[in-house]
């Protein structure tokens, strides 16, 4: 097995090469690594969460070459803007050695830092613009060539289905004990369709889309707190720009974590909202459609109620696969969905 320094210098060239961990990602292990006095990001894939991460790496790399393209036809410096991968010395932008992981490489983008909390909306609001910024300069980008590197991934009509097949089988007894939850979720099932409906019928266009927009993905500078570039590219795909805003406000617009047990601290923000949203329109209002801004909110809804689904058939099929650390918490989970959902405006 190579060292990390060995992994590094397939993509690095320097006298003296280092690496340490970096930041709090739960998918992809990442380092942050240093050759001569320059900064990089080194990561390896989670190819259990994504198998295929050379379709990973090429909607990646197509995406920020866009970006970066049309950046420089603005007459803007693209370096801090849009992250930059390295290619490999064996050819292509990704190492993989015959252990079977697989890593990569980018540019260290410096001055900048994700926050995993925002408790000023003033920063919320910057987010709105980072992700804004991503819609802008992806509006001419053709969505349908993208890899749907995870299938399915926002398609709320089968998580509802498999909802229900979790109840049906009830693999290890617990559908008696959350008969409300269940109740709940099947009294809004009208909005496991509300979404793809459109999007089949033409009603919302496909775009670009991030699918991963918590927080955290979005660095702010360090000195002005200005939104500077949208990272953690891995799930980018084709689909509605609702799943990105809806995603944001989810966790953005909350006022407690999804894993907070007392059930009274959580609730919808409406001023966190507004502060998002304010970001967001400033940067991509004008190449919106009607459609999509009129339905903004209910992208939070639908992915609130989707995120909800996933929770509580996790919990019913026993836990297998989100990560938990103690009993029912999977159960915690559903029931912050529930209270952020119910608390939102109609």
């Amino acid at each position: 097995m190579e060292t990390i320094e060995q992994i590094a210098r397939h993509f690095l060239r320097g006298e003296t090469i280092t690496a340490v961990p970096l930041g709090e990602g739960i998918i992809n292990t990442t380092y942050k690594a240093e050759a001569d006095g320059k900064k990089f990001v080194l990561q390896k894939v989670n190819t259990n969460v994504f198998p295929n991460p050379d379709a990973v790496m090429e909607n990646t790399v197509r995406v920020t070459e866009w970006m970066r393209a049309r950046l420089i036809e603005e007459g803007t410096d693209p370096s801090r803007r849009v992250p930059e991968f390295l290619p490999c010395d064996e050819g292509g932008y990704l190492h993989a050695p015959e252990d079977g992981e697989v890593w990569r490489c980018s540019k260290y983008i410096d001055g900048a830092e994700a926050h995993t909390v925002l408790t000023d909306p003033a920063l919320l609001t910057e987010a709105g613009r980072g992700y804004g910024e991503f819609q802008r300069l992806c509006k001419d980008f053709p969505a349908e060539v993208l890899h749907e590197v995870l299938p399915g991934f926002h398609y709320t009509p089968n998580r509802y289905k498999a909802f229900l097949d979790a109840i049906e089988e009830d693999p290890v007894g617990r559908v008696a004990e959350v008969a409300q939850e269940i109740e709940f979720f099947k009294s809004r099932s009208y909005l496991a369709d509300a979404i793809t409906s459109k999007l089949e019928s033409g009603e919302l266009p496909l775009r670009v889309t991030h699918n991963d927009t918590k927080l955290s993905n979005v660095l702010l500078d360090n000195e002005t707190g200005e939104a500077v570039a949208v990272i953690d590219l891995d799930t980018v795909m084709p689909g509605s720009v609702l799943y990105d805003f809806g995603d944001a406000i989810r966790t953005g617009a909350a006022s407690a974590s999804e894993d907070e047990p007392n059930l009274d601290k959580m609730r919808f923000l409406p001023e966190y909202y507004e502060a998002f949203e304010k970001g967001f329109l400033e940067k991509c209002g004008d190449i919106l459609e009607e459609s999509e801004k009129e339905n903004l909110l209910l992208g939070a809804k639908v992915i609130t109620y989707e995120q909800g689904l996933r929770f509580l058939t996790d919990y019913l099929n026993g836990d297998t696969y989100y990560k938990t650390v103690f009993p029912g918490h999977n159960l915690v989970r559903t029931r912050t969905q529930i209270k952020m959902l119910a608390t939102m405006p109609e």
